[in-house]
């Protein structure tokens, strides 16, 4: 949005102004400088930005000043925890744009019909800005009657239990052809007719060996003996060896101990398993899976309380959005404006194009 990144923009204004990158002076090789003793607090009304050649009109001397507490203003405005280095770059940067701005307005630019529409577009963004703020501090007031409610109502949300996880791959890899076979020189064998003519006896020739390589039937079939091995009570970590084996996996393959599980990070209903109970295969598009349930557990209300405010939180958050974004409708004119293009393109819903488009 425009104005909500306000800081990128002023950041960019030095380069968009057309100055150069200031530089860092290179560090001396001297012995380090004696400590000097820590400055006394500045006070509010204390200058931390002065721009020499910027006034406003009529003014005897032609310097704007900006105090420490107009300039923590401004900073608080938009970010609140920005970093004494980055307030350095605002504060060079601002007086860039605040140098620009004025000349703008001698030249009379302030009156120019697409300033207006930029500056009206500036003050809708900032309100949403502003109402977006709102609604998420209000919806961070959570008090404890409020945790302990949700906790309540929601108490298998924080319910863990360990878990053991196997993953058969659907897919089998390519297998690696054998390197030392290709390096091995071609032998010509004798043909039967060409052996018994030099007196040689031949073996009688075998069969064809059956084909061995695994494919996706194969590895569905494994998937459910495997399953059913696991029911019987074999280990999970040989079972896991054998099927990233099957399926030509190099590697080690993953643990399977899955602690500290929860309904959120598990497909549907294997929560609901039985300790000990073994879940029938769960399939994905590339792999499938299956479950054994361990011991479960319920966190505590006071270990929850910090999840438990962020998921209030959260949902006060959503409902609010979704009760603004219910307040109106709004039906364009595909005549003028085409055929609707997918919900979210380039740049994400409800974003408008910059108020100071690059120029060509």
């Amino acid at each position: 949005m425009i104005f909500r990144h306000l800081f990128a923009i002023i950041l960019c204004c030095s380069m968009a102004f057309g100055q150069a990158a200031s530089t860092m002076p290179p560090a001396q090789s001297a012995a380090p400088a004696p400590a000097t003793p820590a400055a006394a607090p500045l006070t509010p009304d204390t200058p931390v930005v002065s721009i020499k050649g910027v006034c406003a009109p009529g003014a005897a001397d032609c310097t704007t000043v900006i105090t420490k507490a107009e300039f923590e203003e401004l900073v608080n405005a938009f970010q609140p925890q920005m970093k004494l280095p980055q307030q350095r770059q605002v504060g060079t940067s601002y007086a860039q744009l605040l140098t620009m701005a004025q000349e703008a307005k001698k030249r009379g630019l302030d009156k120019s019909p697409r300033v207006e529409v930029r500056a009206k577009i500036a003050v809708m963004q900032a309100l949403a800005g502003e109402l977006r703020d709102s609604m998420q501090e209000d919806a961070g007031k959570v008090s404890d009657a409020d945790v302990e409610k949700y906790y309540a109502d929601h108490k298998t949300n924080f319910e863990q239990a360990d878990v053991e996880r196997l993953i058969i791959p659907r897919t089998p890899q390519a297998a690696d052809k054998d390197a030392k076979d290709n390096a091995k020189p071609a032998v010509k064998k004798a043909t039967p007719a060409a052996a018994a003519k030099a007196g040689v006896k031949t073996a009688p020739a075998k069969p064809a060996a059956a084909k061995t390589a695994m494919d996706e039937a194969g590895m569905a079939a494994l998937a459910a003996k495997l399953r059913t091995r696991a029911a019987a009570g074999e280990d999970f970590a040989k079972l896991q060896a054998e099927a990233f084996a099957a399926a030509n996996i190099k590697g080690a393959a993953p643990d399977t101990k899955v602690p500290k599980s929860t309904r959120a990070t598990l497909p549907p209903n294997v929560f609901d398993l039985k300790t000990g109970d073994v879940s029938e295969l769960v399939p994905d598009a590339r792999a499938f899976f299956v479950f054994k349930m361990g011991a479960k557990t319920t966190v505590s209300l006071d270990d929850a309380k910090a999840d438990v405010k962020t998921a209030i939180k959260n949902e006060r958050v959503q409902q609010g959005q979704k009760a603004v974004s219910e307040i109106s409708t709004t039906t364009l004119n595909d005549a003028y404006f085409g055929p609707a293009e997918p919900e979210h393109g380039p740049g994400g819903p409800g974003r408008l194009p910059s108020a100071n488009p690059p120029s060509n």
